[in-house]
């Protein structure tokens, strides 16, 4: 049990404590005629004396609250939470407190802790919904994905249509799922090396078998995502400047080929069996990848749903035929809506042919507003609308900021190129991805903000 929780547990006796009934006191009124004739008798002077008390501990604790921002700001983390720790012993009841303790234990990876903050804010508040994500968060950090999923739950009784907490719920759901078996959508990324300065690591899950590489586990290993999620930093030119290290065009290649070859193995695997069982389901269903919580994210009418690949497609001529190097604006051309019914789309600067699902990809399939279109940023962000396409951004700095989603977006890549074939070509921006700027993460980091 950390600091927080003893002080908390004191709280809790002192609010369990029996009640004293006074004889002096005044009588309690009953007859509501007689209440209205009587006066009020003035507070004692305890009473006001602990008002006063009340008010002065409010305003030096909110002092310190304010102190703590500044260090974490900063990413003087360690500054903070002593700070933090130091406000909420001055004032207990102050829920922001509580809450910015709890991220700045998180960011320091003392999950237990993190939890444990967030509970009391819970209990302080029990309306407030950013203290059931941030302990719901802590919890799945742990991997203690049950206990995170009921609290998720008790969230969304708060505030149903809360987007963090059903990303959140949507995210343990599959974590849950995974411990049981791997699942086709969202597998565990390949292990990589444990920080050496880290106070507490949560436990690697474990990992489908696959044929050792160990020149690109190696790449994996070098580029390890940062924990916290920072802000980015600039310099005096208006140049990114890493937190963490700044990778080489090599590494960022072997990384990425790393993910996708991973999870192709088990999609070309999970493909051979359905064509052994004579199946016409998709290799991968994106039913499967999204929970009915998240959906929030997901709004395509007709979309997420089995669609089976429909016999004697009159594919185009030129189906399958190499494009070379496209900009946005030619790979528009490409749209639901031209006349030549050859549609592509970009996956992480790869440029597939889906021609052969018009089904999906026509003016009347679902996802006719997403051809010709790259849509790396709404698989990063989990966002299916048109506004989260051609939006380009270095994922890279992503991971360095601590936010690091690479491993959907790679999943999605391994499907495409399992599902439609070889990519027939390129996307510009993406071959100068380290020129990008960083991402807006505010688009998918919510409630995670100190107050």
């Amino acid at each position: 049990m950390g600091v927080v929780a003893k002080i908390w547990d004191t709280l809790n006796c002192r609010r369990r404590a029996p009640i004293k009934v006074d004889a002096k006191a005044p009588p309690v009124f009953t007859d509501p005629d007689a209440k209205a004739s009587a006066k009020a008798p003035p507070p004692p002077p305890e009473a006001q004396s602990a008002e006063v008390a009340k008010a002065e501990a409010q305003a030096a604790a909110k002092v310190l609250k304010e102190k703590g921002n500044e260090h974490f700001k900063k990413n003087e983390l360690e500054e903070a939470l002593l700070v933090y720790t130091e406000a909420a012993q001055t004032y207990n009841y102050d829920v922001s407190i509580w809450l910015n303790r709890s991220i700045c234990n998180r960011k320091l990876q003392n999950f237990e802790d993190a939890a444990t903050d967030a509970e009391i804010a819970q209990e302080i508040d029990p309306s407030n919904v950013k203290a059931y994500y941030n302990r719901a968060l802590a919890l799945q950090l742990s991997e203690k994905w049950e206990e995170s999923l009921k609290v998720c739950k008790k969230g969304l009784e708060r505030q149903a249509d809360n987007k963090a907490l059903l990303q959140l719920k949507a995210e343990v759901t599959r974590s849950i799922a995974e411990s049981k078996a791997a699942c086709p959508g969202e597998m565990p990324a390949p292990k990589v090396a444990a920080k050496p300065n880290s106070k507490k690591e949560p436990k690697e899950p474990k990992e489908p078998k696959e044929p050792k590489k160990a020149d690109k586990d190696k790449a994996v290993s070098k580029l390890e995502p940062p924990e916290p999620v920072l802000k980015p930093q600039y310099g005096a030119n208006g140049e990114y400047l890493w937190q963490n290290g700044k990778p080489g065009e090599k590494e960022r290649y072997d990384y990425r080929t790393a993910m996708t070859d991973m999870f192709r193995a088990k999609y070309e695997e999970l493909k051979q069996r359905a064509e052994a069982a004579k199946s016409k389901r998709s290799t991968l269903q994106t039913d499967e990848i999204y929970q009915p919580e998240q959906k929030q994210g997901l709004v395509l009418s007709g979309g997420h749903r089995p669609l089976e690949r429909p016999d004697n497609v009159d594919v185009p001529p030129d189906y399958q035929s190499p494009v070379g190097l496209l900009t946005p604006e030619q790979l528009e051309e490409y749209g639901s809506d031209n006349k030549g019914r050859r549609y592509l789309l970009s996956v992480y600067g790869d440029i597939f042919d889906v021609s052969d699902r018009p089904d999906k990809y026509d003016p009347n399939g679902p996802y006719a507003s997403l051809t010709g279109r790259d849509l790396t940023w709404g698989l990063f962000a989990g966002v299916d609308t048109v506004e989260y396409t051609n939006k380009f951004y270095d994922l890279f700095k992503a991971r360095d900021l601590g936010k690091d989603k690479m491993a959907g977006v790679c999943s999605w890549l391994a499907w495409y190129t399992t599902e439609y074939g070889t990519p027939v070509g390129k996307l510009e921006p993406w071959q100068r991805e380290s020129e990008l700027p960083a991402p807006p993460l505010e688009e998918i980091e919510e409630v995670c903000s100190i107050m």
